[in-house]
């Protein structure tokens, strides 16, 4: 039985955002341990909705990431989700490391 080239391209989308997310939430580790002055940085939340939006954003991630990999890929409606999803984590990661380390 062969899968359908949506099929086959959401699983490729869906894998390529697992893996950029996974390396934007890596590359602070990073930096933390090779330059620790950098990351020395505090960072304020004018509101409370700027502090509790990203960690609802992170939920809904994590909710879809865990049906993405249980079932291995094989959802499409899940896979663009996920990827969709990602792309908004993805995007508020670049936009909250630019503002942090002032890039």
């Amino acid at each position: 039985m062969s899968s359908s080239k949506n099929h086959t391209i959401s699983k490729i989308v869906a894998k390529a955002v697992l893996r950029i997310t996974i390396i934007l939430i890596a590359f602070p580790i990073i930096v933390y341990f090779t330059n620790p002055e950098l990351m020395s940085q505090q960072v304020f939340f004018p509101h409370r909705w700027a502090f509790i939006f990203p960690i609802l954003l992170l939920v809904v991630f994590v909710a879809f990431l865990i049906p993405v990999l249980r079932d291995r890929y094989a959802k499409i409606e899940y896979n663009w989700l996920f990827s969709l999803t990602g792309i908004f984590v993805c995007l508020y990661l670049v936009l909250l490391y630019t503002r942090i380390l002032s890039l």
